[in-house]
């Protein structure tokens, strides 16, 4: 079936009767390579289900999305118009919101017009269809005070709400929500333990109080405790232009800059040039600690900051208005710690092991209230993990 909506055509598939289905949303679409993390994340720990699932992403570029992963993609957009929105949400079992910072309104537009009211809005159209609604692992906050009460009111109708830190579960313990703390995403990804390494890796963002200059001069203070350039790990494309701007301050053969934002896998081998990190986006740190690459993390946010705290003696951070202070700590604590990349591969393990066991408890809670009018089993010798085809 076809659904002509804004001058274009969005095929809405029907999706099998013998799956738990399940439609996604988050910040897909290849903008910021921390969200295809996720959803690389989220595609691992549904690969593994039995029974299996059929899923369906939301994204922002769903040619993109559906040419990376092989998966059925929808543009979000659909959800301007009745018509393909209620397709879409009565063929699913159930809305999957995360994971990622979905719960805030400090980043694009302000307020409840930007990510946050796009969130809320999916989650009133889940519940005004009656169907299940689970946030898994997402981030919540920066709020200001104004969207509280409505945050609030969408998260108490909340098949299964999970969240990915601390001090989002603590925001919404002060608007009077429990919810229960899963890994990130990402955790889920099986990624190469890397040795070898010696070149030193940085990711920036833009972000008020990034003193370049300074950063700048920290890079010059350590150089020839690393060889060759340092590796400027993008994740965003305004992240470019931060890492241009670096290359002019220091010299373009002193800064390894790509002229295109790399895609997941390719930002993932760029980690194998390093032996340590300055990581200022919260998956740059994480894939860092995944692939037992010690880090440094420059906290722009209270995420940056945990996920560091979470690794006990061999966490570092610095808050991000002392940035050009990052080069000489990390090197002061490489030079103290012994170990210390299996004790971060050991984290990371069990934040997989966590990932894994708080989707087999989602999964089952989904396939509990599954719809009564088909199978939703399925064969008992039928395939597992997640269907691809359209």
């Amino acid at each position: 079936m076809a659904v002509q909506t804004s001058g274009k055509y969005y095929t809405i598939a029907f999706m099998s009767d013998r799956a738990l289905r399940l439609l996604a949303s988050g910040f897909y679409g290849g903008y910021n390579m921390g969200d295809e993390a996720v959803l690389s994340g989220l595609l691992a720990l549904l690969g593994s289900a039995s029974p299996p699932v059929d899923l369906t992403v939301l994204s922002g570029n769903p040619d993109f999305t559906h040419a990376t992963y092989g998966i059925r993609a929808l543009d979000r957009s659909i959800f301007r118009d009745a018509v393909p929105r209620a397709l879409a949400l009565r063929q699913s079992d159930a809305l999957v919101l995360g994971g990622g910072g979905l719960l805030q309104d400090i980043t694009g537009r302000r307020g409840i017009r930007g990510t946050l009211g796009r969130t809320l809005s999916l989650a009133r159209w889940a519940n005004r269809y009656g169907i299940p609604l689970v946030f898994w692992a997402v981030g919540v906050g920066p709020l200001h005070y104004t969207s509280v009460p409505q945050v609030a009111e969408v998260l108490r109708h909340a098949t299964a709400l999970t969240v990915r830190d601390k001090a989002s579960q603590a925001l919404l313990r002060l608007a009077g929500v429990d919810a229960e703390i899963l890994p990130d995403l990402a955790w889920a990804l099986d990624l190469p333990q890397r040795t070898g390494g010696q070149q030193l890796g940085i990711s920036l963002r833009r972000w008020p109080g990034l003193d370049l200059p300074a950063v700048a001069h920290g890079l010059r203070s350590v150089h020839g405790w690393f060889p060759g350039p340092i590796v400027f790990l993008p994740f965003e494309r305004q992240d470019l232009e931060v890492g241009q701007a670096l290359q002019d301050l220091m010299g373009h053969d002193q800064v390894d800059v790509p002229p295109v934002l790399p895609n997941l896998p390719e930002i993932i081998e760029r980690y194998a040039l390093c032996g340590a990190v300055i990581a200022m986006r919260l998956h740059s740190g994480l894939l860092a600690t995944a692939q037992g690459i010690p880090s440094v993390g420059l906290a722009y946010d209270t995420k940056v900051s945990e996920l560091h705290d979470a690794l006990g003696s061999n966490g570092l951070w610095l808050p991000v208005t002392r940035a050009g202070d990052a080069p000489g700590a990390l090197l002061a604590a490489l030079g103290q710690h012994s170990g210390w990349g299996g004790q971060l591969r050991s984290y990371a393990a069990e934040q997989r092991r966590l990932a894994f066991a708080g989707a087999e408890r989602i999964l089952a809670l989904l396939q509990s209230g599954a719809r009564r009018d088909r199978d939703p089993v399925g064969p008992a010798n039928g395939p597992t993990g997640v269907k691809t085809d359209v």
